[in-house]
């Protein structure tokens, strides 16, 4: 096997174990109402002159 990661200095590339996710979220709760309201607000504020040019088409 050719090693891809040679051209960023990496010798021997490691194998990791896969991870399993665990969590499982359920935003019916007020807490993940809460989370996606927050991650909402979030991302309205980081794109808010997107959202304005969405809105004026």
């Amino acid at each position: 096997m050719e090693n891809k990661l040679a051209k960023y200095g990496v010798k021997k590339p490691v194998s990791r174990p896969k991870i399993k996710p665990t969590k499982q979220l359920n935003l019916d709760t007020p807490e993940g109402q809460r989370l996606v309201y927050t991650e909402a607000r979030v991302i309205l504020a980081q794109h808010k002159k997107t959202f304005r040019r969405l809105a004026s088409m």
